[in-house]
């Protein structure tokens, strides 16, 4: 008899290959029991949909938080150039947008960097707008395990304008701009959650030797994480964000 974990990766498989999404049930019935089960679910999953060249990942989603970081490899054609469009048919259950700043590394952060290292093997930063996707019904009532082997809800990663420069610390206090043809996106004060977005870049280091050794190298793209939550667009919408001192990044939602 097959294990949970391993339906779980056939189905997810399925999903990318036909479209057919998971029940919210038969998610919260396979989602794995721990964070290396979803790990080893993500692996199998990218590897079953021959996503990487050479077998390693050139780009990465980390985000969570410092007590539970988490982070999920992207597929190679999943990384865009903006401004990028996106038919809403093309959706498994949603099409969510986050607003990120994204990193290029151009030296390897092996495993053991420190945030100090990381700064140091910043070649340039982008602004970046990370597509969001659930591969299973009813996403906001699935349990967190499900969602990280799920590739941690990653549908695309969209780089937009960019600057080639080493990590300045001002870049954490950039002002944030987010402005749609559909609606009023409140301009309130945008900030990363964690004050400094490359917080996350030593564990990341770790993680992604555990996963794909050597880990990260020259040239790896690395999203940050969302400065404004997530939220959802729709048919007809144009969504454009900007970092200031960095560049903007477009996307559109086609009918």
């Amino acid at each position: 008899m097959e294990s949970s974990n391993t339906l779980l990766s056939k189905a997810l498989v399925d999903a990318w290959r036909s479209g057919k999404v998971l029940g919210a049930a038969d998610a919260k019935r396979l989602a794995p029991g721990t964070d290396k089960a979803a790990y080893r679910i993500q692996r199998e999953v990218g590897e079953a949909l021959g996503w990487f060249a050479n077998d390693k990942p050139k780009a990465w989603k980390v985000g969570g938080t410092l007590q539970r970081p988490t982070a999920s490899p992207i597929a190679d054609l999943h990384m865009v150039k903006g401004p990028f469009a996106m038919a809403y048919s093309e959706r498994h259950t949603m099409i969510g947008i986050e607003v990120e700043l994204a990193i290029q590394l151009e030296s390897p952060l092996p495993h053991g960097s420190t945030l100090s290292d990381a700064y140091n093997a910043v070649g340039s930063v982008m602004a970046a707008i990370e597509i969001c996707d659930v591969r299973a019904e009813c996403w906001q009532e699935l349990p967190d395990m499900f969602l990280l082997a799920d590739h941690q809800m990653n549908r695309c990663l969209i780089l937009g304008e960019a600057v080639k420069n080493d990590w300045n610390p001002h870049y954490a206090n950039s002002i944030v701009s987010i402005k749609s043809n559909k609606r009023d996106i409140k301009g309130k004060e945008l900030r990363h959650p964690l004050a400094d977005p490359l917080i996350l870049l030593p564990w990341l280091a770790k993680h992604a030797a555990s996963q794909y050794p050597p880990g990260l190298q020259a040239g790896d793209i690395i999203t940050t994480g969302t400065w404004a939550g997530i939220f959802e667009a729709h048919p007809g919408e144009i969504v454009k964000a900007s970092f200031s001192d960095i560049g903007e990044v477009c996307f559109s939602v086609e009918q």
